[in-house]
Formats: structure tokens, sequence, C-alpha cells
């Protein structure tokens, strides 16, 4: 768990299984985060109620909410 914490918030967003990205971008950016043309946010259930796509990914630094994706291999 420790080599996570040193990630930088868009990888770390990209392991984990909260994080969900959208091709849809909204026409005002203010703390959202686009990569790839895609806008990134986060998808938990106490999270997204309240800031929606207004997701900024540095939040995942100190996020304690973090669930790492399994490997289906």
């Amino acid at each position: 768990m420790t080599t996570l914490l040193r990630l930088e918030p868009e990888a770390r967003h990209r392991l984990c299984w909260y994080s969900r990205r959208t091709p849809d971008v909204l026409p005002e950016l203010a703390f959202q985060t686009v990569e790839d043309g895609e806008l990134l946010y986060c998808s938990h259930p106490m999270l997204f109620p309240v800031v929606g796509y207004q997701f900024d990914v540095r939040n995942c630094i100190d996020c304690d909410c973090f669930k790492p994706r399994r490997n289906v291999n």
C-alpha cells in the first residue's frame, strides 16, 4: 500500500475501483481533471452525490475511500 501513496494522482485514480471517465467534458472547467480528452471523476456513493463531476483528481492522494481494482487474470 505504501507504493500506492507515492503514485501521481492520475495513476492512483486509474487504479481505484471508484474511478470513472466520461467523454462529456463540461463547458465550464473549474476544478475538474481532463486526461486523454475524457473527464475524470469519482463514483464513490458518498462523494459523487455531493461533488458530481466537479472532481479534482488531486483529491485521490489523501482519499480514505481508495479501493484498489482487482486483477482478473
